[in-house]
């Protein structure tokens, strides 16, 4: 009868060691290894896969990354020790060198027009104006468009025999937008107020009664420059000496005066490419530590630059520092992509010249072949 004592008739099994211990406490470990714990891991992790991964519809999808789109991260912030330490030098953009014979060409042209005596100054500083618009690459805002440029003759009495020009570009930090060119009152407000002065051009009437002309570049925009460049126009001195111009060109007061830019501008590349053979028929001044001299045995020095304020000239840099970083389109380090004219100053190459991709239009900083 033993085997029947069962209720249910059925054979009696061993008690199983997972169903109790002592005390009737269960086995965990043992109940989540048998199919039972199987079970309730699936359900657990399916659940999870439901709340994290089942929310985004485009989970399920992969990316295969490649050399040609891995994902890299850039920083949207500049360099602060590197622009704060950044000098600019602008002779790549208006060669100093080059512009006492501007100033010689421009007076040449306006005596030899026959404008009257009330006229001479303002043809005069209009025709600087111009032809230094022509060969110069300045872009202190690096919006690819080569600055207007500002002309204000001055001179400090009659009796000193020479006439300086300030020539300037708008301050990038105070203008963010030209007037248009009829506009004069405003012109002649960012001349006065709002502009950043790049260099000082004279003539100066010495003992011979010979015309020097000679340019000053300002220290904070030309670091690397000598203080003065000097130029003898050769027949110029007669032309005016015999003309009733020589009057108007040394006899202050030149109130109301000034070449305010106001035709279209010129893109940086358009300037670079035709600037060559603009220069192609210059010389080029004389760099020297001297300052020409008058009739009088005076010294016609550099004006006194007004200081640059720290806000401008940071901005100034900023751009600058981006223009020499941007795209491969840089040959040369320095500048805001003016090319020298080569009869200047030859490019220096170490190593034998490649052939180079058609410029781009846009491009800043390639240097003419």
């Amino acid at each position: 009868m033993g085997m029947f004592d069962n209720l249910d008739n059925q054979p009696s099994k061993p008690a199983s060691t997972s169903q109790k211990k002592s005390g009737g406490d269960i086995d965990w470990k043992a109940e989540l290894l048998s199919w039972k714990g199987a079970v309730g891991v699936v359900v657990i992790l399916g659940v999870g896969w439901l709340i994290f991964g089942g929310s985004e519809p485009d989970r399920n999808e992969v990316v295969n990354y490649s050399n040609s789109n891995v994902p890299i991260g850039v920083s949207d912030t500049l360099n602060e020790e590197a622009v704060n330490r950044l000098g600019v030098d602008l002779t790549d953009n208006l060669d100093p060198q080059l512009v006492p014979v501007v100033v010689a060409e421009a007076m040449k042209e306006a005596t030899e027009a026959g404008v009257s005596e009330a006229d001479f100054i303002p043809s005069l500083v209009s025709k600087i104006s111009n032809k230094i618009r022509d060969i110069s690459t300045i872009d202190l805002n690096a919006d690819g468009l080569a600055d207007p440029i500002l002309v204000m003759p001055a001179s400090a009495s009659s009796d000193q025999e020479f006439i300086q020009f300030s020539i300037k570009v708008p301050d990038p930090a105070e203008v963010s937008e030209l007037p248009p060119g009829s506009d004069q009152e405003a012109w002649r407000d960012i001349a006065e107020n709002k502009s950043i002065e790049i260099m000082t051009a004279s003539a100066t009437k010495n003992a011979q009664d010979e015309i020097s002309m000679q340019s000053a570049p300002n220290p904070q925009m030309y670091n690397s420059a000598p203080p003065y460049y000097h130029y003898s126009s050769p027949g110029l001195g007669t032309i005016l000496l015999t003309s009733m111009m020589m009057s108007a060109l040394f006899s202050p007061p030149f109130m109301g005066y000034g070449g305010y830019y106001g035709g279209p501008q010129r893109t940086v590349s358009t300037v670079q490419s035709q600037r060559s053979g603009v220069t192609s028929s210059m010389g080029s001044s004389n760099p020297s530590q001297s300052a020409v001299t008058n009739s009088k045995g005076q010294s016609v020095g550099q004006s006194n630059f007004k200081k640059v304020p720290p806000k401008s000239l940071n901005q100034v840099k900023t751009a600058q520092f981006r223009s020499k970083n941007s795209a491969a389109t840089t040959n040369r380090s320095g500048g805001f992509g003016g090319a020298k004219n080569s009869a200047v100053q030859k490019p220096r190459v170490s190593a034998p010249r490649r052939t180079m991709p058609k410029r781009r239009s846009g491009g800043f900083g390639r240097r003419k072949r």
